[in-house]
């Protein structure tokens, strides 16, 4: 039998097709990346492969390949082992577009991976996830990595890599970003906002504000995370739904403000946040605002841990499930932080908590404004609060609007926090003149 042009399937191995067949019989012509060539084959065997006519059959799909951009057939090829003719001998470097368009077949997909990336190993991740998956996320990391900050049109590069890439992103990683120019007077890297709301299944993300190579572009803080790359990114993170597994790369070493907002992260989620970052990138940290993010009182107990040495003067935890348990933890990580804001509205904590609280409204000497509204506190929460709220000359604002309380009771409030208003205001405008009649005797 003559097998000079029978195609076995691509995803069999030549190793397979040695142990059934003796190549010095066979005739075997090279198939895309399984070839025989280095095997030892009689040079008489070689010259009458090399001489002999090609089928008609073989003439029409070599046409078809070379005319593929033209005319892409391939679910047109009824025959399996036509296919994969066309899958070995088909040109990788065709238009990404094109491809992705007409074929999914993992061995070509990862045909393409071996040859476009010739220096990465193979990772053996094709039964898992469709090789497709794997190239489309490694070419968008690639071109946000290599996008200069100068060249980001959100209509225009981003909007034709979403078109052809978005529906294959599951899993993402950055490691680097390009430096702004330095004609510029900030420091800020392309915004990911609009990509990021823009990749529907996207699991996971993988980011790091870095920089690999500078060249020219090289000034001062080109590595740190700017407040506008944050905003950026937190607008972003709003609407990746499907998001599971989030990791922010160390690097963040000037931030102050950090807002992740409505982004569901849960309490898997900000542990995974919080271990990543670590503490030297909340050294200077003053304002958390995760505000809708489903975190419980197990978050809530993480937070209070890593949050126990943070120079912290705002904390918003509204609309967060962390009940009375969460809120005793936080109480509790708030009397060592120089905090001044305290949102935990609509948290479900109950009357359970009042001695905690008036232990923290009797000795916290920074806390301004605070925040409990929306939750079931009772009229006997009003009622020892009435009782030590003299002994608190620093508070501002205290919200407990739907809470339990009397109209009466909460004007009350208001009454006394007013006092302390005008009683500061005052020291201060005396502090002021002692500085002004101080400085006056100095001349």
């Amino acid at each position: 039998m003559d097998f000079t042009y029978c195609e076995f399937p691509s995803t069999v191995s030549i190793d397979t097709f040695k142990a059934y067949f003796n190549l010095t019989d066979v005739k075997l012509p090279k198939v895309g990346d399984k070839s025989v060539d280095t095997i030892h084959i009689p040079s008489e065997d070689q010259e009458d492969q090399t001489n002999q006519a090609k089928s008609l059959r073989h003439l029409v799909l070599n046409a078809i390949v070379e005319n593929w951009s033209e005319l892409p057939l391939y679910r047109q090829l009824g025959r399996r082992e036509d296919r994969n003719y066309l899958l070995s001998h088909l040109d990788a470097q065709l238009p990404l577009q094109l491809l992705s368009a007409h074929i999914r077949e993992d061995f070509f997909w990862q045909r393409c991976y071996g040859h476009r990336w010739r220096s990465a190993p193979l990772q053996a991740r094709g039964r898992e996830r469709p090789w497709i998956n794997i190239y489309m996320e490694r070419h968008v990391q690639e071109f946000i990595e290599n996008m200069p900050t100068g060249d980001y049109e959100q209509d225009g590069n981003v909007q034709v890599v979403l078109d052809i890439c978005a529906a294959y992103i599951n899993q993402l990683e950055i490691s680097f970003l390009q430096p702004a120019p330095p004609t510029t007077d900030a420091n800020d890297h392309i915004p990911l906002d609009y990509l990021l709301s823009n990749l529907p299944d996207l699991r996971q993300l993988r980011l790091s504000y870095s920089t690999k190579t500078v060249g020219c572009n090289y000034q001062m803080g080109c590595n740190q995370l700017t407040v506008r790359d944050i905003l950026h990114l937190t607008k972003g993170l709003s609407q990746c739904h499907e998001l599971r597994k989030f990791c922010l790369d160390k690097g963040c070493h000037h931030l102050t403000e950090m807002s992740l907002l409505h982004c569901a992260v849960g309490d898997a989620g900000i542990r995974c946040f919080l271990e990543t970052c670590g503490k030297e990138s909340f050294g200077t940290l003053t304002v958390l605002d995760l505000t809708n993010n489903k975190i419980t009182e197990e978050g809530a107990y993480i937070l209070s841990r890593t949050l126990r040495h943070v120079p912290l003067e705002k904390l918003v935890l509204r609309l967060n499930p962390i009940q009375s348990d969460g809120a005793a933890a936080i109480f509790n990580t708030l009397q060592v932080m120089p905090i001044k804001e305290l949102d935990l509205g609509t948290c479900g904590i109950t009357e359970t908590i009042t001695k905690l609280f008036m232990m923290l409204i009797c000795q916290h000497t920074s806390l301004l404004e605070i925040d409990l509204s929306n939750n079931s506190l009772g009229e006997d929460f009003g009622k020892h609060l009435m009782k030590i709220i003299s002994c608190n000359k620093v508070l501002e604002r205290l919200d407990l609007r739907n809470t339990g309380l009397s109209l009466d009771m909460r004007r009350k409030f208001q009454d006394f926090l007013l006092k302390n208003v005008d009683r500061k205001k005052h020291e201060a405008l005396k502090q002021k003149q002692r500085d002004k009649f101080k400085a006056m005797m100095q001349l």
